[in-house]
């Protein structure tokens, strides 16, 4: 729900962050704040929070936007650059992404307490890894090396037997999109 007070501090807070997941976190809840619906944070920055390692990437949170809401964020300082994608500079002038890519989020998601008063909705740990495999059947380095980090992070505490009947699933679904190969090398070297 919109509270565009709640979002002018979750965006003084990311101003003053010390670090950059901690950044993030406090941009997604300002945008989350300054829209109608509940935003879910996935993609990177979502990886990020779950690994507690940063790499720079955007910020992607799933919700739905109408005029008003782009009119909101518009207000706050995230300027739209196209479609549902914004540019947010910071005072030191630091400029980061924040899309919405979909309105839905495909898995499950977590409430993470970012203090007392703040909550973000997060796409779950074993959600996410799921996603990140399936991303890494395109065969690129890049989508791969993200699976193993997000993995090797979550090795001791993601649900892997949820995640493997996600990926049996799937496979059994969609067999040419090799996702149990991909899950199989993804775990062989995140071990």
């Amino acid at each position: 729900m919109r509270d565009l007070e709640g979002a002018k501090r979750a965006l003084e807070r990311a101003e003053q962050a010390s670090d950059e997941i901690d950044r993030s976190v406090w941009l997604a809840k300002a945008a989350d704040y300054a829209i109608s619906r509940d935003a879910v944070l996935v993609g990177g920055a979502a990886v990020n929070l779950h690994t507690a390692s940063y790499k720079p990437t955007d910020i992607d949170l799933c919700a739905y936007l109408d005029a008003d809401d782009r009119e909101e964020l518009d207000r706050l300082g995230f300027k739209q650059s196209h479609g549902d994608h914004f540019i947010y500079t910071f005072g030191d002038g630091e400029k980061w992404p924040v899309e919405f890519p979909g309105s839905v989020v495909d898995g499950d998601v977590m409430r993470v307490s970012l203090d007392d008063d703040d909550l973000l909705t997060v796409i779950s740990t074993e959600s996410l890894v799921f996603d990140r495999i399936r991303q890494a059947t395109d065969r690129t380095g890049v989508t791969f090396d993200e699976a193993v980090r997000l993995c090797r992070a979550v090795m001791q505490t993601a649900d892997w037997a949820l995640i493997e009947g996600r990926i049996q699933a799937e496979d059994r679904q969609a067999p040419l999109m090799r996702i149990k190969e991909t899950y199989e090398r993804i775990l062989a070297k995140a071990r």
